[in-house]
This record gives structure tokens, C-alpha cells and sequence, in this order.
């Protein structure tokens, strides 16, 4: 059906000539009323658009060159590349409320997470589907009037669990699919608490793998090895290369009942199982790759038309009232992938024109993402012990230029001031630990800050976990069983949408923002491993581990950020130090925003837990934080060999407790970290909690 309509589509644009086009169509399939009509505060009623966006650029246009494999893509008649992606809209019903303020989120791995980070949506709610029943939280962002947008832009997801998906043509050569090698992973993403016969070759149920060119394991040249870790050993920058399979022992096929199963181009089987306490790489060639780095052209080019457009090409209306300004926000993947589309120059249109005003990137740490290359990978993050193989922490990894110490030129994230956004860069304690992120501001040697540009303000949320929704069980990760310690269960809405509002008012009203608050070499708030002191209940159980950092070489055909990797295993070029935040006597982070929850304790956040025996053992499981409660006395304190302050060395009473969380609230607002209906509302929850005694 899509084929039939882009045909018709072309027909109709070769009719007319040649276009400056950059969205030919949005293709509106749905428009629903949303929440069960609540009205939020004066804007009212929201509703959801959603529908296909049909694209076409030039592959010759001087902003779409720097596309990998864009010159290998079939064209139509106007010598143009045809793609789409999917999109969803929320607006007011009453366009006449809407506040002019585009809010788009880059979705990680197809998926919404905007909302649950800044609604306080129940955690058990799916928000990939929003329909006329879903409950939309506490609608922060539809008070304000904001229309809200997402657009896919990754490849070979799958329509699973309703993620946002796209349609690339394939990179051809000589008139057929491209081939070439790749590398994939299988580890405890892909097994989860199993251990299991067969999985697809991308290792994610969710994500369309790059089939084999033959079942043949010779003719696709194809080898499997595993390891105990992707990392040599603890905190190394190295990648590992692990133990050859022998071909008597896997074979490319579907078996989930067990080996031999059935021949595939798409899967693979291993005859005595997976074990979930392992890494497996496969190296084999593969074909059908699609020009992955069209996801930015979609993002650029539906942001542009929206803001810029009164209707496409077709003459259909643009479905969102005069936008003004726009903010965008990535989280996780979302996050990584708004820091490469700014370094790649997508922050421009074909016509010049500036389409992201302001960012939220939350939770990239100094990363980037693997999107501009032929057989991309984007869905793959790199942890202590996993997926270490992508090119993901190269230089550049500060937002102003500055000189690649190693190769010696400059370089930087932000290289075009007419059109860089006002950024607000926020991370995780996890982002620390796994996502390198003191790198974003610390030199590679660990000797020295380095000033950010003005456009730029960095906040970390201090002692807080990767990514985690309101209501959300404390857990143990996979199966309950992999990691130590209960995950770290503290929701950061709260901050985020003081952070937030204070972005809004600077990219709108261009009012001063707040200052960076963050960990820094300078003031010793941003320390090496061997400096951390932990509290000994936790010091007990660290084993003084994080996920190593450098920069690496994938081959003559990778530059900046983009092109073939033709080293799949990389080798290190230069070695980096990764520091993390130093911690007070409970164990968190002294600097950042801190939580009430963090400022007045109950128990220990961290943004690290520690993997069990069962899933390998040592070192970080996976993006999990902890928590760990504190000794109601001084002598259960003793007891359990813990150096903190217990609960009644605190809190002798209930309201002692009360006094100092309501100061520790009053505290944030007074310095805009915190919104004052999220202080009451904190409060008023509090007041509903067990008393210490």
C-alpha cells in the first residue's frame, strides 16, 4: 500500500515539475480526542494526530551530502530520494490556545518517553499508544498550551509494542543490495533472565535484522565467538575479542524448540543454548542494508515544515497551529542521537533556516550515536561489560571547539553559531558510570575543566538512575536476579520540569537561564575510582568498576561520525580517564540538583548496581541504579558494619523528618530547581507515608 501511494506520489511531483520540497506529504490517517477530553487548566481539550510523513530530497543538496550512502540510493524521476516516516501530534482541540512552542521528542527506539519522565505518568502505562482512554498524568506540558510532536527516524524497528517506524530505500550496488560486513552482539539485552536456542541476528526482538547473504556459514563468511565480557576487564577501554565457536556448534537458523531447527537468513542457533553470563559476537556478511542516515533528514525536515510551512506539496494545511519556537528533547538513545544530528549540521534546513531552538538532551553522557554508517546499528548502547564495539565516544565529545588532542585538530559539537539551539544538558549519576559522561566537560587525562560554550548550561540530577517512571517498583532487573541490590526507584519528574521551564523561558522570553550545576575537577565534586570513599555497608560489596572510554579506529571509510566500518573489532588509539561524582557519608552525589528525597534520605541512591553471580558476576549491571535503605538505629547500624547515620540519629520523630524535607523543597524553589505545585504535591505525598516510629 505504501509502495502504491509513494508511485502516485512521484507521478504527481513529476507533473509538476521539480521541487524545493523537503516533506512532498503528511499523510493524516487518525485524528482522536485523547485523555477522555479532560481539559487542562484555560488550553482545554488535546487531541492526536497521527499519520505518515513522505519525504524527498536531493541527494546532491550540499546539507544532505554528508548522508552515508546517500549517492547509492535509487531515485525518482526528479533525481530525488523518496522515504517516509511515521509521526504522532497532540494538540489543543482550540488551536486558538496553543501557545506557539513545538515540543518534539526524538524517540528512542521508536518509543515515547517525554511524557512519562515529565507527566508523572503510572509507570504501568504504555505510552507508545495514546488513545482516547489513556491517562496523560498531570499534563504539565498541555497546560502550557505546547503542541507536541514526535517523528520516527531510526531503521529496521519493527511495528512491535506500537513503535514509531520509517521506510528507507536500500543503499544499492550495481543495481543490487549492498553488501558487506558487520559485527553483532548477543548478551544480556538479548537473553534477558534465558537462555535461549535461537535469536534474530540483530539480537532485539524488536529490531529487523541485516540478513546473512547464505545460510552457508563458509559463503557468508561468517564466524561466532563468545567471552565473559565485552570489555578485556573491569573499567578497560578495550574491546573484547572472546573464543571462537566451533561451526559444529551454531548454524544460521530459527530453533526456539532447540537446535537444528530451520535454515534462516534472519536468525541464529545455537546448539547447546546462549548462557546469559556470556557475550557473543557474530561476524558475517550481510546484505540489505537501508540508508540509515536518512533519520535525520526526517527530523529536520518534518520540524522544518511544521514551523515553517502552511502546507506540502499536496496542499494539505500543516496540522499545527503558527509555531514560533521549538524545543526538542532526546532521552537515552533519543538524547545520544540529538547530540550527532547537531555535529552532522542537521540543525539546518535546505533553505537555512534554524529548526531546533532550544534541546533537552538527558541522559547521552558524551556519546553519540551509530547512525551515519552503511549497516548502522543505533539501537545498540555501549555498557561496562556490552556492546563496546560502536563507534559512539570518538572525538568530538565537548559542545564547543576545541583541538583533538590526539589528532590535533579542531573540532567540536556546536560549530555553527547562526544556527545552534540553546542547550540544556542534563545526566543521570548512571550516565556517569556508563555513559562516560565526564567527559562531556572533563579532559581525557582527568586534569582539568574545560568551559563550555554559552549556549550550552549542564546539570546533573544528582544520585539518580538511567531512566525511570512515577511509580515505578524497585526491582532487581532481569528475572529479579541480576542485580545486588534493589534498582534505584527515584523519580526526577519534578526537576526536570523546573529544568525544563527555565529552558522555555530562555529560548522563548530570552531570559538569563540558570547556571551549570555539575561535577568538576576544580572543586574535587568529580573524582577517579580510587579517590571515591563509600560508605562501608556499600563499600563492601564495590568492586571499583565503570565502563571504560577511548577513542577508537574503525577503518580508512569512518570520519566524522559517519561512513563504513571496516575494523569491526576497533583498536584503541588513545585511552581516556572516566571520572564520577564524589559522594557524602549516605553515598551520594555532593554535587548536582539534589532530590528532597536525596537531600533528606531515607536510604542510599546510586546510580550503579552490581551484577550477581548468575549473570557474571562483578562489575555494573547493566544501567540499573541501587537503593539501599538505612539502619533504623545506631545499633542495627553496628550490627550491619554501616557508617551511615541511621534513620533516628536523623529523624528522632515523624515531623523532624517533615520540617527538613519541607526545607529542602523550599530550598529549590527559592533557586528554581523546583516548581512550587511540585513542592506541595511532594509534600502532600510525604504526609501519606509511614511515620519513623
Amino acid at each position: 500500500m505504501k509502495r502504491i501511494h509513494l508511485l502516485a506520489l512521484s507521478l504527481f511531483i513529476v507533473s509538476i515539475g521539480p521541487l524545493n520540497a523537503r516533506v512532498t506529504q503528511l499523510e493524516i490517517i487518525e485524528t482522536i480526542p485523547i485523555a477522555n477530553g479532560k481539559k487542562f487548566g484555560d488550553i482545554g481539550a488535546y487531541e492526536k494526530i497521527s499519520g505518515i510523513a513522505y519525504f524527498e530530497i536531493a541527494p546532491d543538496h550540499k546539507r544532505n551530502k554528508t548522508i552515508a550512502d546517500i549517492n547509492r540510493a535509487p531515485v525518482n524521476a526528479n533525481g530525488n530520494i523518496e522515504f517516509s516516516a511515521e509521526f504522532e501530534i497532540l494538540r489543543p482541540v482550540n488551536s486558538q490556545k496553543a501557545s506557539g512552542v513545538l515540543f518534539v521528542e526524538t524517540p528512542s527506539q521508536g518509543q515515547k518517553l517525554s511524557l512519562g519522565l515529565l507527566h508523572d505518568i503510572d509507570a504501568q502505562k504504555n505510552l507508545n499508544l495514546i488513545n482516547e482512554q489513556t491517562d496523560l498524568g498531570n499534563g504539565f506540558l498541555f497546560n502550557r498550551g505546547h503542541t507536541l510532536a514526535w517523528i520516527a527516524w531510526q531503521g529496521k524497528i519493527s511495528d512491535v509494542d506500537h513503535r514509531l517506524t520509517v521506510n528507507f530505500p536500500l543503499a544499492l550496488g550495481n543495481e543490487d543490495s549492498i553488501g558487506g560486513f558487520i559485527l553483532t552482539e548477543f548478551n544480556g539485552r538479548s537473553f534477558e533472565d534465558k537462555n535461549p536456542y535461537t535469536l534474530p541476528l540483530s539480537g532485539r526482538q524488536y529490531i529487523q535484522s541485516y540478513p546473512s547473504i547464505s545460510t552457508d556459514k563458509d559463503i557468508a563468511k561468517a564466524s561466532l565467538f563468545v567471552m565473559q565480557s565485552g570489555s578485556t576487564d573491569a573499567s578497560s577501554t578495550d574491546v573484547g575479542k572472546g573464543e571462537m565457536i566451533s561451526d559444529e556448534q551454531w548454524d544460521f537458523a530459527y530453533c526456539p524448540e532447540g537446535w537444528p531447527g530451520e535454515p534462516s537468513l534472519e536468525y541464529i542457533c545455537v546448539k547447546n543454548s546462549f548462557l546469559k553470563n556470556r557475550n557473543y559476537h557474530l561476524i558475517y556478511q550481510a546484505t540489505d542494508a537501508p540508508v540509515m542516515g536518512l533519520g535525520l533528514a526526517t527530523t529536520r525536515d518534518f520540524i522544518s515544515q511544521l514551523k515553517h510551512e502552511e502546507i506540502d506539496a499536496l496542499g494539505t494545511p500543516n496540522p499545527t497551529t503558527k509555531i514560533n519556537h521549538v524545543i526538542c528533547q532526546g532521552i537515552g538513545q533519543g538524547a545520544r542521537y540529538l547530540r550527532d544530528f547537531l555535529y552532522q549540521g542537521f540543525n539546518v534546513d535546505v533553505n537555512g533556516k534554524k529548526v531546533c531552538d532550544g534541546m533537552n538532551i538527558h541522559g547521552a553522557g558524551v556519546e553519540k550515536t551509530y547512525l551515519n554508517y552503511r549497516f548502522s546499528q543505533p539501537y545498540r548502547v555501549s555498557t561496562q561489560h556490552s556492546e563496546r564495539f560502536i563507534p559512539d565516544v570518538n572525538f568530538p565529545r565537548q559542545y564547543s571547539v576545541r583541538v583533538n588532542p590526539f589528532l590535533k585538530f579542531p573540532d567540536g559539537i556546536l560549530k555553527k553559531p547562526a544556527f545552534d539551539p540553546k542547550i540544556f544538558h542534563t545526566d543521570t549519576s548512571t550516565d556517569f558510570w556508563q555513559s562516560r559522561a565526564s567527559l562531556v566537560s572533563a579532559s581525557e587525562g582527568a586534569t582539568m575543566d574545560f568551559s563550555e560554550s554559552s549556549r550550552v548550561r549542564r546539570f546533573l540530577i544528582s544520585s539518580s538512575e538511567s531512566y525511570n517512571r512515577f511509580n515505578g517498583m524497585s526491582h532487581n532487573g532481569y528475572g529479579g536476579r541480576q542485580c545486588f541490590y534493589d534498582t534505584n526507584n527515584l523519580h526526577i519528574g519534578s526537576l526536570m520540569r523546573a529544568l525544563i521551564s527555565n529552558l522555555e523561558l530562555w529560548v522563548v522570553n530570552g531570559e538569563e537561564p540558570l547556571a551549570s550545576i555539575y561535577p568538576k575537577i576544580s572543586d574535587e565534586t568529580l573524582v577517579e575510582l580510587t579517590s571515591l570513599r563509600l560508605p562501608s555497608i556499600i563499600e563492601q560489596n564495590f568492586n571499583g568498576a565503570l565502563n571504560g572510554s577511548g577513542d577508537m579506529e574503525f577503518g580508512p571509510r569512518v570520519k566524522f561520525n559517519r561512513g563504513m566500518i571496516d575494523l569491526l573489532i576497533p583498536e584503541v588509539i588513545a585511552r581516556h580517564k572516566v571520572l564520577v561524582p564524589a559522594v557524602d557519608e549516605i553515598g551520594h552525589d555532593v554535587a548536582g540538583i539534589r532530590h528532597p528525597h536525596i537531600e533528606v534520605p531515607m536510604g542510599t541512591y546510586l546510580g550503579w548496581n552490581i551484577r550477581t553471580t548468575e549473570f557474571g558476576g562483578g562489575g555494573l549491571c547493566d544501567e540499573y541504579g541501587s537503593f539501599i535503605p538505612l539502619s533504623m538505629s545506631d545499633e542495627d547500624a553496628k550490627q550491619r558494619n554501616d557508617s551511615r547515620p541511621s534513620l533516628l540519629s536523623l529523624y528522632p520523630d515523624y515531623m523532624t523528618y517533615v520540617k527538613k524535607l519541607r526545607a529542602a523543597t523550599d530550598k529549590l524553589v527559592s533557586k528554581n530547581l523546583l516548581l512550587q505545585e511540585d513542592a506541595e504535591l511532594l509534600l502532600q505525598r510525604v504526609e501519606e507515608s509511614i511515620p519513623l516510629h
